[in-house]
């Protein structure tokens, strides 16, 4: 029995981490279990090595994937040195389970070798992550078929590549295995690519995608393999296919966790907790994708450093977490923050206005051929504020930081009017919507605020 730990955290993913090095830089001493390799998913089978991917991709590196493994390696080892070497952390290997003791809890550490520990603490904080849904494809060899935990261990290009899935690790992969020199082919069931996201990202998305060559197929799945032919539901057919990575979403990782044994609430995408990783059961904490709350790492780290200021300081648990933005890195790159699109929908559309800009008719745009790229920001009339914006941009990752700050401090489009953009620059765009919005504003004043106050009664008697 190890004891005498502020927190136990079971996983060192992105919250993992966060977590475990947080708390002890209050003083407090913690127990980080992990039965994989620390860093998590990010470090070694998503973010780190998908972005050097496209990196060494687009610079034509001669062995992209012996690239990609040192940079993931080294970037696991430096933080699995930083956690041994962690004066106030004990890194403990296995994996970890509830026991339903409490008051302190225990947990239960079973390691490779077969030997158990137990470990307790006054809170213990769940950061397990998620992991690919995976489905076999009738005729299809098992070795050809590749997820995200996988893909970064191939030696060579593959010829053909067809990526199952619109969203964002297949938008990524598509643009860099088309770097790569393969032929790229992405299939996907909804009628459109990046089916939570605006349809005027996903027209752009697309259109750019198949100008650099990429074959699109959507409504549709693929229903069989007959050697090395794809037959598709539609009566299509992909011929000579090398690889297929699937990649259609993630299921989070709470199974086997003893979380019963406490009465820890679950749902069906993972363990119910709030905006500070709290659960049902007192000083229980759950912090990213095993939550289903969050998928990315960026939303990990931000619950996690909630959770941090809930344990270690004694201060009331207000306020709202900060809003999240989205972003996929494919080329161009999207980005988009505020309410999702069925949020936006349930608004009152009289209280509203959209703005719409693309690239191609700024001049930035123009010096630059930018064909594919657009900047879409729904906002309330008259006062402004940002309900929501999306991005088709080169840096689209980087331009989104702007309406994100916009929504965490309230600062609406009214405020914008009038700052002054680098010429030529992308964020160009942003200015000539602050502009046309102020145009809609100023020159009628009344009937704007009129539409706002409107808008806000409406949305209250929809409640």
């Amino acid at each position: 029995m190890s004891t005498n730990f502020k927190a136990v955290v079971i996983g060192s993913g992105s919250g993992g981490l966060t977590l475990a090095i947080g708390l002890a830089g209050f003083g407090h001493d913690i127990a980080l279990i992990e039965a994989g390799k620390v860093g998590g998913d990010c470090t070694n089978v998503g973010c780190v090595p998908s972005k050097a991917l496209l990196h060494a991709a687009s610079a034509g590196l001669e062995d992209p994937f012996s690239y990609v493994r040192a940079k993931r390696d080294e970037l696991n080892e430096r933080e699995e040195d930083e956690m041994v070497e962690h004066e106030q952390i004990e890194l403990f290997r296995g994996y970890g389970r509830l026991t339903g003791r409490s008051d302190p809890h225990v947990v239960e550490v079973s390691a490779e070798d077969g030997t158990v520990t137990e470990v307790s603490a006054e809170h213990v904080i769940i950061c397990t992550g998620s992991q690919p849904v995976e489905f076999p494809i009738d005729g299809l060899d098992p070795e050809r078929l590749l997820t995200n935990e996988s893909i970064f261990e191939m030696t060579d290009v593959p010829s053909k590549m067809v990526l199952i899935g619109g969203g964002a690790i297949s938008l990524e992969m598509a643009t860099a295995f088309r770097d790569l020199g393969s032929d790229v082919e992405i299939v996907e069931l909804q009628e459109r690519l990046m089916g939570n996201d605006d349809p005027v990202v996903s027209t752009t998305i697309r259109a750019a995608l198949e100008a650099r060559g990429v074959v699109v197929h959507t409504d549709t799945s693929i229903e069989r393999f007959d050697g090395t032919t794809a037959h598709l539901g539609n009566g299509a057919t992909i011929g000579d296919v090398d690889k297929v990575l699937l990649a259609v979403g993630r299921r989070s990782r709470y199974e086997d966790l003893g979380l019963d044994a406490l009465g820890v609430e679950t749902y069906q995408r993972g363990i119910v907790a709030d905006s500070w990783g709290k659960t049902n059961v007192d000083k229980i904490w759950a912090v990213g994708d095993v939550t289903g709350n969050t998928l990315t790492t960026h939303g990990a780290n931000s619950i996690a450093r909630r959770c941090i200021r809930a344990i270690a300081l004694p201060l009331p648990m207000v306020g709202d977490a900060r809003v999240q933005a989205n972003a996929v890195y494919s080329r161009p790159e999207i980005a988009s923050v505020g309410l999702s699109l069925d949020a936006l929908e349930a608004l009152p559309k009289s209280g509203r206005k959209r703005y719409v800009k693309h690239l191609a008719d700024i001049d930035r745009g123009y010096t630059d051929d930018r064909e594919h790229g657009v900047v879409v920001v729904d906002a309330e009339r008259f006062s402004g504020k940002i309900l929501r914006a999306a991005i088709v941009a080169p840096a689209a990752a980087e331009m989104i930081g702007m309406f994100t700050m916009m929504i965490d401090h309230g600062i609406g489009l009214r405020k914008l009017f009038g700052q002054v953009h680098p010429y030529p620059s992308y964020s160009q765009a942003i200015g000539l919507i602050a502009d046309e919005f102020a145009q809609d504003t100023y020159r009628s004043i009344p009937k704007e605020l009129w539409a706002m106050v409107r808008g806000r009664i409406a949305k209250r008697f929809r409640r």
